[in-house]
Order: C-alpha cells, then sequence, then structure tokens
C-alpha cells in the first residue's frame, strides 16, 4: 500500500470512490482503514446540530410548508 507523508494515507485514497477500487484490488486493506479512522479525534463536543426538512422521507422537522400569497403579479 502506498501512503502520504509520515505514514497516513492520502486524501485520494480517503475518497470512497478510489478508496472502494483499491480496497478491492488489495492494494489497501481494511485494517488500515480501520486504523486510521481510529486515529482520528472526536469532534462532537464541536459539532452543532442542524435541522434539515427531508420531503421525501415524509415528515418535516419544521411543519408543513406554507406558501406565500402572491397578488396578480407575481409578488408577494
Amino acid at each position: 500500500m502506498t501512503v502520504g507523508e509520515k505514514g497516513k494515507l492520502t486524501e485520494l485514497q480517503l475518497d470512497r470512490r478510489v478508496r472502494e477500487r483499491l480496497l478491492a484490488s488489495g492494494t489497501l486493506s481494511a485494517a488500515t482503514i480501520e486504523a486510521h479512522l481510529a486515529s482520528l479525534p472526536d469532534q462532537e463536543e464541536q459539532a452543532e446540530a442542524i435541522a434539515v426538512d427531508q420531503p421525501a422521507l415524509g415528515a418535516s422537522a419544521h411543519g408543513p410548508r406554507v406558501e406565500p400569497e402572491l397578488d396578480d403579479e407575481g409578488s408577494e
């Protein structure tokens, strides 16, 4: 397996599409990926949750969408 500086995986190797090819060809091992993921710092404390509407999943996080009332010329 080819790694970048200081034995770390390169950004290209971490790209999901490339990583899958490298895993399939045996160039990159699942153990190497797991070791890399385990070495990443936990940043959950610094994360901020945001609500995003996902209409395809059914319910909305903010209630039903209300369309603005438009006059004859199409402005609010």
